[in-house]
């Protein structure tokens, strides 16, 4: 259903990318500030965090528009007559394994098509700010204003 940018030693269990961008510019948030708690990095932390959000996203305030998690959460993609729909928003650390892996950092190049721009990751960093990480210039992580239009690559695992 994607692109397979990182496999656990054990070789029977890993990460994959969507093989496009699902959005060239949304907002990270549903329209209003707080906390998530959606902190989860490393492999696999996307997962949770993405549900995290969509659940916080309901208490806090959800103004119906679309946003990252909710992109990736809804995703279906049918390849082969197969639909993966497990669809999730990385952390910040899947997006710097995709960055290595597939993209402008991979000795393969860049494989994944990510555009020289910046990605959301669903680590929060606090109540109006979240972890993007930049395809542009060697993957720098940083964190920005939720209210932001970025790009959102959607991961599963497998």
């Amino acid at each position: 259903g994607g692109i397979v940018f990182y496999v656990e030693p054990c070789g029977t269990k890993g990460l994959v990318a969507a093989a496009e961008d699902q959005s060239t510019g949304v907002r990270w948030y549903a329209g209003t500030h707080g906390n998530t708690q959606a902190k989860g990095d490393g492999p696999y932390a996307g997962k949770a965090n993405t549900s995290i959000i969509i659940a916080a996203q309901v208490s806090i305030g959800d103004d119906g528009d679309t946003y990252a998690a909710r992109i990736c959460n809804e995703l279906q993609i049918t390849q082969d007559g197969v639909t993966y729909g497990d669809w999730y928003l990385p952390s910040i650390a899947e997006l710097e394994l995709m960055y290595n892996n597939i993209g402008q950092g991979s000795t393969l190049g860049n494989i994944g098509a990510f555009a020289d721009d910046l990605y959301w990751s669903s680590s929060e960093f606090f109540a109006f700010f979240a972890w993007v990480f930049a395809f542009v210039n060697g993957g720098a992580t940083s964190s920005l204003d939720r209210n932001l239009t970025l790009r959102v690559r959607a991961v599963r695992a497998f």
